[in-house]
């Protein structure tokens, strides 16, 4: 399997995976308003500035925007990004949000920033391996403010497993996507591969087919990926409801505390830099 299938997906063959994204831009508002709950559980109160990591086109930047929130959300896709300003500018909250081309292998170039949440929605970890997983929550850490909290949305393994089906298929738009997935379970990768068809006047037509490799995690794994980056775990729910995490969903909500500011890791880090 290509090893830059990332690229394949939100950059070469980015305008189908838009598809998808704003298809899903209206039920991110509900999503939206169940973080702004899942933040004042957990201390983040009204007003928060949020970093969105692989925010795409900015769909819970700009309803948490809309919400009270300063959302700097960061997508490795410049078209993901030009949508997002322009979907900023309709929902009138270009003044509360602001969207940058950045990879979140290297999202510590926003220091000295800090934020008071973290967010990476849509399984949006798991791209690369565990090491370059921990480096991005790493990073993420130095980041953010003492007390704030990362929100990982992400696919649970266990419900995957439980509910796994081997094929699938989706009319989104104009566009037929048909998805084959194997599980691996020696690697707890998904390596799947998706098939798009855009619809034409006597049917629909081969797009792109795009193969993709994803490392799914179960609880006690990200548990010990976010405590070895410096976090401290605070709850897994299965949903924004706020409900306990279970084998009957295959999504899974973790929120981690930053348990000492930004700045305090910076100094330590600049302290091994020159000692």
């Amino acid at each position: 399997m290509r090893e830059d299938w990332v690229r394949d997906l939100f950059i070469e063959h980015g305008d189908l995976f838009q598809v998808l994204l704003e298809e899903r831009f209206a039920r991110a508002e509900g999503e939206a308003r169940g973080l702004s709950g899942l933040f004042q559980a957990h201390g983040i109160g009204p007003g928060a500035t949020v970093l969105d990591l692989s925010c795409g086109v900015g769909r819970h930047a700009i309803h948490l925007a809309r919400l009270g929130c300063r959302v700097v959300g960061v997508d490795l896709s410049p078209r993901f990004i030009a949508r997002a300003r322009e979907l900023a500018v309709q929902h009138a909250v270009q003044d509360r949000t602001e969207f940058l081309v950045l990879d979140e292998r290297e999202v510590e170039r926003l220091a000295p920033r800090r934020f008071d949440a973290v967010i990476s929605m849509f399984t949006s970890l798991g791209y690369y391996d565990e090491e370059t997983d921990a480096s991005i929550l790493r990073q993420c850490r130095a980041l953010t403010r003492r007390g704030g909290i990362f929100v990982l949305d992400t696919s649970f393994r266990e419900g995957v497993v439980r509910h796994f089906a081997p094929s699938g298929a989706a009319r989104v738009g104009d566009l037929l996507l048909v998805e084959e997935r194997t599980l691996n379970l020696e690697t707890s990768r998904m390596e799947n591969v998706w098939t798009f068809f855009g619809r034409t006047a006597d049917g629909y037509r081969f797009r792109a087919e795009i193969p993709f490799r994803l490392r799914i995690y179960g609880l006690h794994e990200l548990i010990a990926l976010f405590t070895s980056a410096g976090w401290k775990y605070r709850a897994a729910y299965r949903d924004f409801e706020l409900r306990e995490a279970s084998f009957e969903s295959a999504r899974l909500l973790v929120v981690a505390e930053n348990p000492e500011g930004g700045e305090a890791q910076a100094d330590r880090a600049s302290t091994r830099d020159h000692g």
